[in-house]
């Protein structure tokens, strides 16, 4: 019994660490002998995961689907898209920080420039500094009922660089629905659809929607900042793009679901709202903003402080968007400079834990979509994933040795972390869905030895 209790003393606790660069993979660039900004990259602590662990190739939502990160993200958690999906406007104003009702339609919107006379959407996202000089605005419009419709009124936040939340709230909405947002520059501002035009409330919201865009148009034109910058010939934020119509979901949460304590760190509005929606903890990083100027020391290090003055909690998930944003900025220079920012990041973490003695962590390192800078946007292919633990990727990073042959067979023969290296590892090509049952059941075996 004494031995039992010995043995029992000196198991390490297995946490998750669970890394997710959006928009992380790419496609090879002509000009870089079609090599891909991961294959460019100098990343010495990525490709020592990959060699310590196991990689493999993942379809975030079903192969050859391009599919957004809020659908991908629901699928990786376990919450099946094509069933519970009812539109990303809900998670981006959650996660803005916007309360909402079940009753409520919610929208994720950017503040952009349309030429009045046209309609035409010249500009999509206004400016990404947007957040520097144009936050009057969203107090102006906030609160604004909708004309015609006294009952009906939004609530309106920022969210990161030119996006923010609208709630709409009012009786008999629905978010069965289209948006007014084109997708692309150049394009005429959309006109809301009712998608089943047999539905009395969804022809009413579509009605009410569209009264609120071409409000928030008129309103947005007589401020005095977008006054100003039409007379200094710079694009004004006229007219915000609501799409993504959606109702808040009501799913079983995260820890019911698969068993595990989480906590999130993603300051990014969108998947801020699914971990709130999914009850998981959404946990604050000093710094950290979601965009081209986060601080990921602070939240690697915030995720750390998290798990060890929380014993409760054995999962984190860190979200990084900016290698997302250099794809659609078509930056290959920024999508390399923060795929290398990343690889610090995890190195960082390394260097924290190297010491401790009580702990084993499963880190997990993939992406949401492909974000190919030549493109622009998300496409289809699908994205490498390394899996490894914590004392292996030390041992490999001759960071401090931590031999425990019991562990050490937990790896495959991939040597580096890219799109084309991963796609020869042991976990093969899997969707999604799979992933979390991947890493539970690395857990179960880790905590069995």
């Amino acid at each position: 019994m004494s031995e039992q209790t010995s043995n029992t003393q000196t198991k390490k606790s297995v946490k998750i660490l669970f890394i997710l660069i959006d928009g992380i993979a790419d496609l090879g660039l002509k000009e870089r002998q079609n090599k891909t900004p991961l294959q460019i990259a100098s990343l010495p602590t990525f490709n020592a995961l990959a060699k310590s662990g196991v990689c493999g190739l993942m379809d975030p939502v079903e192969t050859g689907l391009a599919c957004g990160s809020d659908t991908a993200h629901m699928n990786i958690f376990g919450y099946i898209p094509f069933t519970l999906y009812r539109g990303r406007g809900a998670f981006e104003s959650m996660g803005a920080g916007l309360h909402m009702d079940c009753s409520d339609i919610a929208f994720k919107c950017n503040f952009a420039h349309m030429e009045a006379e046209t309609r035409i959407v010249k500009m999509r996202r206004v400016d990404r500094d947007f957040d520097k000089w144009g936050l009057p605005l969203i107090d102006y419009v906030n609160g604004m009922k909708v004309p015609e419709y006294p009952e009906h009124y939004i609530k309106v936040q920022h969210a990161t660089e030119h996006r923010c939340g609208v709630i709409l709230s009012g009786p008999n909405l629905t978010d069965r629905i289209t948006g007014t947002d084109p997708l692309k520059d150049n394009l005429a501002l959309r006109k809301v659809l009712a998608k089943d035009p047999q539905d009395p409330h969804s022809v009413e919201s579509a009605n009410i929607v569209n009264k609120l865009s071409d409000a928030i148009h008129e309103k947005l034109t007589q401020h005095e900042l977008n006054v100003k910058r039409k007379a200094q010939n710079l694009p004004t934020a006229n007219i915000i793009l609501l799409r993504g119509a959606g109702m808040r979901l009501q799913v079983d949460e995260f820890e019911k679901k698969h068993g595990l304590k989480g906590f999130m760190i993603a300051p990014t509005a969108i998947i801020n709202g699914l971990g709130q929606t999914i009850g998981m903890d959404v946990i604050k990083a000093p710094g950290a903003t979601g965009d081209y100027h986060s601080n990921y020391s602070s939240k690697i290090q915030t995720a750390h402080q998290t798990f060890r003055q929380n014993p409760q909690y054995n999962f984190a998930f860190v979200h990084i968007k900016a290698v997302d944003d250099a794809g659609h900025d078509k930056s290959e220079a920024r999508k390399i400079e923060y795929l290398q920012k990343v690889d610090d990041m995890l190195k960082e973490f390394t260097n924290i834990i190297k010491d401790e003695t009580d702990s084993e962590y499963i880190i997990c390192l993939t992406g949401d979509h492909t974000t190919p800078v030549r493109n622009g946007d998300h496409t289809f292919e699908p994205v490498p994933v390394g899996i490894t633990l914590s004392s292996n990727l030390l041992n490999e990073l001759n960071t401090k040795k931590q031999t425990n042959d019991e562990l050490a067979h937990y790896k495959d023969n991939v040597e580096k972390f890219d799109e084309l290296s991963a796609a020869e590892g042991v976990l093969g090509r899997f969707v999604g869905s799979q992933l979390l049952s991947i890493l539970k059941n690395f857990k179960n075996q880790i905590e069995k030895i």
